[in-house]
């Protein structure tokens, strides 16, 4: 039986032991329930941030004997918090921030985690059940930077299905409405971050209403230009459009309206033309289609920075430390 791409990754975490830190234990109890849940299953090795012994408190109110075998970092902390005031210092120099700006960005929990990333104390980090998106990539870019070769952080979805094929959706959480650079640099992050997680070769679909020229349209010619500047980039990927979503999906529509094609009917990444396309998209394929929708996932990152919804459970967290973990022995 094909096991399902998140039994996959949970075996790879497994495998690696990542530590990978959290910044919002302290403060919700479903992050700090699935720490214990990743500890005790060996998935990864969890770091936690504390904020004026606010772990220490939460544990005792859920009733968690926390090990002593799990770090806690304590923000208040003077010697770590020299550390980190040299860090942002030098980090932001360009910036010229005031000294109370570089100690409020010391004690911050979620910037305190990204420099512990940064600075190799760890591989990755997981937050978002409490602080909103942008206060995450805030943090991730303050201190861990963008890869080589990347130009902007964006998003993906790993959509599954019921027959267990997985596909790849972007941007569905980042970037509002990309230009053609832009969206071209989506689309090879997004292949990256498949290639990852699957270990599939990506099928790149640039999406759009229209196909092969079938509409003419301002946003038709964008598309067109970010396919081109994507293929410039990875001349030996698979990647084609303007594709419409049946043409890129479906295999008999495919051969029909783009027969010269190798991506048409047979695409496993799927780059939406702006974030309104893309989040409804996911959201229809998850609710109408029934597939599962892994994510968000940050992506375009030089180390792994997981971004949660704030609605997340506590199994939501428990596998996106797995997926920060696998990201990061890319």
């Amino acid at each position: 039986m094909k096991k399902s791409i998140l039994q996959t990754i949970l075996k790879r975490s497994i495998d690696l032991r990542r530590k990978i830190v959290f910044p919002e234990a302290g403060r919700d109890p479903r992050v700090l329930h699935a720490v214990m849940d990743l500890y005790k299953a060996n998935v990864v090795q969890p770091v936690l941030v504390s904020l004026d012994q606010n772990i220490e408190k939460l544990a005792d109110t859920e009733d968690i004997d926390l090990p002593e075998s799990i770090p806690v970092i304590h923000t208040e902390d003077e010697d770590e918090q020299k550390r980190r005031i040299s860090f942002f210092e030098e980090k932001l120099s360009h910036k010229n921030p005031s000294q109370q700006e570089i100690l409020r960005l010391a004690k911050d929990p979620l910037m305190t985690a990204g420099w512990l990333v940064a600075t190799g104390k760890a591989e990755g980090a997981v937050a978002g059940s409490i602080a909103s998106t942008a206060d995450v990539i805030r943090a991730s870019l303050r201190t861990i930077g963008t890869a080589e070769g990347a130009k902007l952080v964006s998003s993906t979805f790993l959509m599954e299905f019921r027959n267990d094929d997985v596909v790849t959706y972007a941007d569905c959480g980042v970037v509002p409405y990309p230009d053609a650079e832009q969206l071209a640099d989506i689309a090879v992050t997004s292949g990256q971050t498949h290639k990852i997680l699957t270990g599939e070769d990506p099928k790149i679909a640039f999406l759009s209403f229209s196909t092969k020229g079938s509409a003419s349209h301002e946003r038709v010619e964008l598309v067109k230009n970010a396919l081109q500047i994507a293929q410039d980039r990875k001349k030996d990927w698979q990647m084609d459009g303007e594709l419409q979503f049946d043409s890129a999906f479906v295999p008999e529509v495919g051969k029909r309206k783009a027969p010269d094609s190798k991506v048409a009917g047979n695409a496993n990444v799927y780059i939406f033309p702006n974030l309104d396309a893309g989040n409804i998209a996911y959201k229809i394929t998850e609710r109408v289609g029934g597939a599962t929708a892994i994510g968000p996932i940050l992506q375009g990152l030089a180390k792994p920075y997981m971004d949660l919804s704030r609605g997340c459970s506590q199994d939501d967290i428990f596998y996106a430390a797995a997926i920060c973990s696998v990201l990061s022995n890319a």
